[in-house]
């Protein structure tokens, strides 16, 4: 058995691998299949390796890899295009609902203060006036020195700009 055979045999072997891991998980079997088979093939026959060697260097050769690489970059990033979209609109929707906040709140305030004055209205009716509070007695306090100016005031009491 020559080196090459040996390669595909152990490519062979991973993609049988491949395929219990994804039979055990429930996965789709087409790709596992498919690589097991081409590389079981390659692993026996001679001519088979030469023909699959000699088409992926036609296909990963020039601009024909270069045409995948775009398009899958493009695939990709077309994938973030519904994330984009999401976050531009709900900022416009927060906009929205700040807007909506501030309106609701000024409603809120002009049809608060009516229904106050009516609650403290119809209070009054049934309690009577309420006495006036009475405030504490507070305690006389010694005066406090005058602070003297720093040597840092100027003289008109802004301070001192340093730059």
């Amino acid at each position: 058995m020559t080196r090459e055979a040996k390669v595909w045999s152990g490519l062979a072997i991973l993609s049988l691998a491949w395929c219990v891991m994804t039979v055990v998980t429930g996965g789709g079997l087409l790709l596992p299949m498919l690589s097991a088979m081409l590389s079981t093939m390659c692993a026996g026959s001679p001519a088979a390796r030469e023909r699959v060697l000699r088409v992926a260097g036609q296909v990963f050769a020039g601009g024909t890899w270069r045409t995948v690489l775009i398009m899958f970059g493009a695939v990709m990033l077309i994938q973030l295009l519904p994330l984009e979209m999401a976050l531009l609109m709900a900022g416009d929707v927060l906009a929205y609902v700040e807007a909506l906040a501030f309106v609701s709140l000024l409603a809120a305030r002009n049809r608060v203060r009516p229904a106050l004055a009516a609650l403290r209205d119809r209070l009054r009716s049934w309690f009577g006036p309420t006495p006036a509070p009475r405030t504490r007695a507070r305690s006389v306090r010694a005066r406090r020195p005058q602070r003297r100016p720093n040597a840092t005031d100027s003289v008109d009491g802004r301070g001192l700009a340093l730059a």
